[in-house]
């Protein structure tokens, strides 16, 4: 099976488990979000929200989350 088709046969699951969204990306290094996240934490956006600071690492790097991911699949529902 191609990666074109893996991401065909996630997408159509996740359409018959009636998700309004599925997003298929690769594991890596998020350095825009990272630059965007250092910023707003830097400007105290966070307010009493410690959780947002805490393992700014794993926050922008999903490979680093789960040890030899390849993919994150986020799924949304409203």
């Amino acid at each position: 099976m191609t990666d074109k088709n893996h991401t065909s046969y996630i997408k159509s699951i996740a359409r018959q488990l009636n998700f309004d969204y599925c997003g298929i990306a690769k594991a890596e290094f998020l350095n825009e979000d990272a630059r965007r996240l250092e910023a707003w934490l830097n400007n105290g956006f966070n307010g009493k929200m410690q959780y947002t600071e805490n393992h700014f690492d794993l926050r922008v790097d999903p490979s680093k989350l789960v040890p030899g991911a390849k993919s994150v699949i986020t799924l949304m529902k409203n």
